[in-house]
């Protein structure tokens, strides 16, 4: 049973303008085109589109869910070490994915820092800046994205 690797991109969001493209459907058929037959080139076989959903923040405390299409592709794990002999031979260099970060180094790394200062400043409504430290969090994980 052959084993595979597997591999999802984001789906073209814009077309690609052409000539022979003049209406929206046309132009983001051919993005997809595109997109399809240089993965095809690098070995890739196209199975299918995704829509997933994603919980993202919508603002301090709310959150939404949108919807984002993938597009999921897959190749025998041969087949890539396959391609990249051909590449090689035929002189083109072998992009490679850089590695993966591993969870046990996702938890040694430090957290975020608050980006608010531990004391409150003295003077007329000092009680009023006080955050409260989930609340932080929050704001700082929205200030790295």
């Amino acid at each position: 049973m052959p084993r595979y690797e597997y591999l999802t991109l984001p789906a073209p969001r814009k077309g690609e303008k052409s000539k022979a493209a003049r209406t929206p459907e046309a132009r983001i058929a051919q993005a997809m085109q595109s997109l399809l037959n240089e993965k095809g080139r690098e070995g890739w076989e196209y199975l299918r589109a995704d829509l997933v959903p994603m919980e993202e923040r919508a603002g301090i405390a709310s959150k939404t869910v949108n919807y984002h299409t993938v597009l999921v592709f897959r190749r025998e794990l041969g087949a890539a070490a396959e391609m990249a002999a051909t590449l090689e031979t035929k002189g083109a260099e072998v992009e490679t994915a850089p590695a993966r970060k591993t969870l046990a180094a996702d938890r040694d790394t430090p957290p975020p820092s608050v980006p608010f200062p531990a004391k409150a400043e003295k003077g007329a409504g000092a009680e009023a800046r006080k955050v409260a430290p989930d609340v932080a969090e929050e704001i700082a994980e929205d200030r790295e994205s």
